[in-house]
């Protein structure tokens, strides 16, 4: 008797299943464009390429994805202009490249001397409530915001060692947001250059060094022209994957769940094989002898600690919300040990 019980479960739910996707089968595909703000097959864009992969595991087929190459909807820097328009449906990028649009980008992606791994700033985003005060400036230009980790180390990328904050002096450096702030602070000279310039930069000595993520030194290759990489990082950065409203509000309702709570998992497991391939990426990098590691002892972090606070009261200074998020995070450092203030 049981037996039987057991196979007609089985039939059972086979029916259940064969019926589930006979009815997605039926269901009217919808097909959404992503628009890339870096190459694909690069770390940055595995963000983009499992989101793909998985939402459409997850939706049974009903949602698919096309990921569109650099520039081929608008360039990187109009991306949150061209998605709050509806022109593409979701993007992965970088907040840096919009902090003049949105200022709360630049507490988005990590401040200088901030969260130094990706539990501190999920802490913050998801418990303290530094998410509110994210997703509420990116509501307002018609976007959904969703953090993903980048890279656990992010900082000087040089042909020179930085050893004490001197070393800085008068360099050239290639930083975005209020990580161009960060450089002039430490006595560096800030440059703007999109990551797909930066190799033929540093190989030509238009720039002394670039803030970027460790990832690159295998990724595009960077350790073919810098020497040095600095620790501890600056910061734990954060990605953004964002979706235009008014196409996750067409999705019908039993998909919308899904969509929502489906990408922050998704995000969550490809940010933990970033870090993975950015700790790989360095130590590729200097196993092969193309790279060295060059650290900033504890007496110049409390220095540039001292230099880097005042640029934390500059952006709460720019609006209540700008306020309210500057500080969580100052209570966040001080209860984790670092107070900026």
């Amino acid at each position: 008797m049981g037996r039987k019980c057991t196979v007609l479960l089985l039939v059972l739910f086979m029916v259940i299943g064969l019926s589930f996707n006979v009815m997605a089968a039926k269901q009217k595909q919808i097909v959404w464009k992503m628009q890339a703000s870096y190459p694909t097959g690069t770390t940055v864009m595995m963000h983009g390429e499992e989101w793909q992969k998985f939402i459409e595991q997850i939706t049974a087929g009903r949602l698919t994805v096309e990921i569109l190459p650099p520039g081929a909807m608008c360039a990187v820097g109009d991306i949150v202009t061209y998605l709050e328009q509806g022109v593409f449906d979701c993007a992965v990028s970088y907040g840096g490249f919009y902090t003049g649009l949105i200022p709360e980008t630049d507490l988005e992606i990590g401040l200088p001397l901030g969260h130094q791994t990706w539990d501190e700033y999920w802490d913050a985003y998801w418990n303290r409530g530094l998410g509110d005060v994210i997703r509420d400036a990116y509501s307002e230009h018609n976007i959904m915001h969703y953090p993903c980790a980048a890279g656990c180390y992010y900082h000087f990328n040089t042909n020179f060692p930085v050893t004490k904050l001197s070393d800085l002096k008068g360099k050239k450096i290639r930083a975005l947001g209020i990580y161009g702030k960060y450089v002039q602070a430490l006595g560096g000279s800030a440059v703007v250059i999109p990551g797909g310039e930066l190799y033929m930069a540093m190989k030509l000595g238009t720039i002394d060094g670039a803030i970027y993520d460790a990832s690159g030194l295998m990724d595009v290759k960077f350790h073919e022209v810098v020497e040095y990489y600095t620790f501890p990082t600056a910061a734990q950065i954060a990605l953004s994957f964002l979706i235009n409203k008014d196409s996750f509000n067409k999705l019908p309702d039993d998909l919308k769940p899904i969509v929502d709570l489906g990408t922050r998992f998704i995000l969550e497991d490809s940010g933990n094989r970033y870090i993975t391939e950015t700790k790989e990426s360095f130590n590729a990098a200097r196993n092969m002898g193309s790279v060295k590691a060059s650290w900033l002892p504890e007496e110049e972090l409390v220095k540039a600690r001292k230099l880097v606070a005042p640029l934390w009261d500059e952006l709460g200074k720019k609006s209540p919300r700008m306020a309210k998020g500057v500080d969580i995070l100052k209570k966040q450092m001080r209860d984790v040990g670092r107070p900026m203030d």
